[in-house]
């Protein structure tokens, strides 16, 4: 009997539970995402709530630049559920503080946008652990370099932006003229 037990093929069949899903083609999104650098850590946030430091998840920490950006991002998904955890512009005026307690520990301030809905980010106090004390020194070395790239192109679309406002200006100062003048002219005449 058991012979027949152990050698028997079941005929259970499962339906799935979700239907309608589609795979999607993210291949030409992700040719767009540049990673300069990689390395695997634990991200911490600082819950105010509990004055402590809550771990957020575990995977890979990268520094990326997106072909439509001028900017250098921090992101990591999460291992194993590959959910976003961390996602940042490197902020330029920001830097890197060593842990009392740890070599291999940074500390820093972000506007992280990884669960925002609204496009607004939620400023956050964030911990990166690393396995050791090396690892840790070349993030804040790759950190520092990309800081000082996004801080450069801060600085240039800050002019650039001073002179579209100063065209804008300019036109608005233009239409504000137009009539004014033509008013003069009708008096003359």
């Amino acid at each position: 009997m058991t012979d027949l037990v152990r050698n028997a093929d079941s005929t259970a069949e499962f339906q799935p539970v979700v239907t309608g899903l589609q795979e999607v083609d993210n291949s030409a999104a992700l040719q767009k995402i540049k990673t300069v650098y990689e390395q695997r850590c634990l991200l911490y946030f600082f819950s105010k709530a509990k004055s402590a430091w809550i771990t957020r998840g575990k995977g890979n920490v990268r520094i990326q630049k997106h072909d439509d950006s001028a900017y250098y991002q921090l992101v990591l998904y999460e291992e194993k559920t590959l959910k976003l955890r961390l996602c940042a512009i490197i902020p330029p005026e920001n830097k890197l503080e060593a842990n009392e307690g740890s070599d291999r520990l940074w500390t820093f301030a972000c506007t992280d946008y990884s669960e925002s809905e609204d496009g607004k980010g939620v400023v956050q106090s964030c911990a990166i652990k690393f396995k050791n004390s090396e690892v840790a020194d070349k993030f804040k070395g790759e950190y520092e370099k990309y800081q000082a790239i996004n801080k450069e192109g801060m600085a240039k679309a800050g002019e650039s932006k001073k002179t579209e406002v100063a065209k804008e200006e300019a036109k608005e100062e233009a239409k504000e003229e137009a009539p004014k003048e033509a008013a003069k002219e009708e008096s003359k005449a």
